[in-house]
């Protein structure tokens, strides 16, 4: 506002100057004549104030056009600013509920996967109990004829601790020497062919040696572990024929 209070008054100062600078020489010429002077000098200033009049109204229209196009202007800013924040609120509970939703879904996923873990700790702990139950011996072997599982049975049989079976090669712990007391090739093992082969390999007439160095006449099965096509292991059950006998 103090902007165009100056804009006023430069121009009527320029204004000013300019009709003083006209009138000057009229008004020498027509000193002797103090009627038609006072006459000259009052039409000068309607003139001038008509001028500056004009002149202030086309300003003031500018300046109200200029003043218009920026409130319009602002508020398409306002609006565009008000879309923009919509639509950003919008995105913002889009994403939230889409959040949500996975969320949800992986809390789902999470509780149905500790069930079947739970499950399947429990059918583990059964078939243990169920393994550990049984007369017969039982090994769990590996693609590479490692131990994987050892009942209670197979434990006291051998004289091992099944911790310390657990990962080491079947035939070094109990099968490593023939009952003449000659060295038995590990490629030669049937129990070990089951995990190369995948066939069902039956001994009636073998041995297996303790941890203390004793051995004990056994028979045996040992069968391949098949997953969905795959050879993953064998089974040997077996037991002593000696007590049996």
């Amino acid at each position: 506002m103090i902007e165009l209070h100056r804009n006023y008054a430069l121009i009527s100062v320029v204004l000013l100057v300019y009709t003083i600078i006209m009138i000057i020489p009229y008004t020498l010429d027509h000193l002797t004549q103090p009627q038609s002077l006072v006459w000259s000098l009052f039409g000068w200033t309607v003139l001038f104030s008509l001028v500056l009049f004009i002149i202030i109204r086309l300003h003031d229209e500018k300046n109200r056009k200029s003043i218009e196009a920026m409130k319009q202007k602002l508020a398409e800013t306002e609006r565009n600013k008000q879309d923009v924040e919509d639509g950003h609120h919008q995105v913002m509970e889009k994403k939230l509920l889409e959040i949500g939703m996975i969320n949800a879904s992986l809390n789902r996923e999470v509780a149905e996967r500790m069930q079947a873990e739970t499950e399947s700790r429990e059918l583990q702990k059964q078939m243990e109990l169920i393994l550990n139950s049984a007369g017969e011996g039982i090994f769990g072997l590996d693609i590479h004829g490692n131990v994987t599982f050892v009942n209670t049975a197979a434990s006291l049989m051998t004289g091992w601790e099944r911790e310390e079976m657990i990962g080491k090669p079947h035939h070094e712990l109990v099968h490593h020497t023939s009952p003449d007391g000659s060295p038995h090739v590990s490629e030669e093992c049937l129990i070990n062919q089951a995990c190369r082969d995948g066939l069902v390999h039956i001994s009636a007439e073998d041995c297996f040696w303790t941890r203390e160095g004793d051995h004990f006449p056994v028979e045996y099965v040992s069968t391949p572990i098949v997953d969905e096509g795959r050879l993953c292991g064998a089974v040997v059950v077996f037991r002593d024929k000696s007590t049996f006998s």
